[in-house]
């Protein structure tokens, strides 16, 4: 039989020598909780960029400003199944695809100046870039005609170029809101309205 502890050894065992008090089993739980979160949220972060699925999907181009002057740039596609056009769903880099992109359109360009654009290209085909000029004014670049509403297709280059603006002409009064973000239905020979 061991040895009774003395009053005061009992006092410093804690809560391993007593039950525990309501505010101390919700302070545990609270704290399993948390742990239990930060797990998920965690795990979450780790394993995407190893989705596979996703990684096939991710295409990535340059895009060029080669006008001579300062523009905001809005690569657009057409969503496959619909139809609609919007702009690209860009990601921050091919080697962490947990993290989109915010700047999806109005991308800002000087002379000179490019930007690579990594976009998921699945469920949309990459057909022009909208160039919104310092006077507002809305402006297309044709790029790849590849893909229709039951097929999409990454990008057909590796750079784009915004040529001279005096070469462009003015964008479709319906892709105009894709400068700002939008989604909209546009109609195209190919893909008659229904």
């Amino acid at each position: 039989m061991p040895w009774p502890l003395s009053t005061g050894e009992k006092e410093s065992r804690g809560i391993i020598g007593r039950l525990a008090s309501p505010g101390e089993i919700a302070l545990v739980l609270a704290g399993i909780a948390l742990l239990l979160v930060v797990g998920v949220v965690g795990l979450a972060l780790v394993a995407a960029p190893w989705n596979p699925m996703l990684l096939v999907f991710l295409q990535s181009f340059e895009m060029y400003n080669g006008s001579g002057a300062e523009v905001w740039a809005t690569p657009i596609g057409m969503r496959e199944g619909s139809g609609r056009y919007g702009p690209l769903p860009r990601y921050k880099s091919k080697d962490a695809p947990a993290f989109g992109s915010r700047q999806t359109h109005d991308i800002h360009l000087r002379p000179g100046e490019s930007v690579t654009i990594v976009y998921d290209c699945d469920d949309i085909n990459f057909r022009h870039i909208l160039v919104r000029t310092a006077s507002g004014r809305v402006l297309i670049v044709d790029t790849d005609r590849m893909g229709g509403l039951h097929a999409c297709y990454g990008p057909q280059r590796e750079e784009y170029e915004i040529p001279p603006l005096g070469q462009l002409s003015d964008a479709p009064e319906e892709l105009v809101p894709c400068a700002r973000g939008a989604i909209v239905r546009h109609v195209i020979r190919e893909y008659p309205r229904d």
